[in-house]
């Protein structure tokens, strides 16, 4: 099954391209809003470990070890989907506590991480990535 992440945090990642004969570093920048779809595709390297494939914003692939994948999430620089909706459920449910308890602070705080989860949420849906 296909896991769709999104970048929270900017940043580049190296890889590395073995051709014959040579060998070659690329390094990849991400931004913020890129959608990674992570493969079924997985490839064993001996002495390194488990790599899986990894589609960005439906463009290009490349290959990353799978514990750096998880260490980025781990980091909250990538986030799932789904957690991405239930961080927003969560902060609908904690804006409408906040005002039910008259809290004005609360209430500006949980909006604005709102409203700025829901642009990203809405910038998914607008770049038509096929994630949903």
């Amino acid at each position: 099954m296909k896991k769709h992440f999104i970048i929270l945090e900017p940043f580049q990642h190296q890889v590395s391209c073995c051709c014959p004969g040579e060998k070659h570093h690329h390094v990849i920048e991400f931004r913020q809003y890129d959608v990674w779809t992570i493969t079924d595709d997985w490839k064993y390297v001996d002495c390194l470990g488990w790599y899986s494939l990894i589609e960005v914003n439906n463009e290009f692939q490349f290959l990353m070890h799978v514990e750096d994948i998880e260490d980025l999430y781990t980091k909250g620089i990538i986030c799932s989907i789904l957690d991405l909706d239930l961080r927003i459920n969560h902060l609908r449910f904690k804006v409408n506590e906040a005002l039910d308890a008259h809290d004005r602070e609360l209430f500006l705080s949980f909006s604005f991480d709102l409203n700025n989860l829901q642009e990203m949420r809405s910038k998914l849906r607008y770049a038509d990535m096929q994630v949903f």
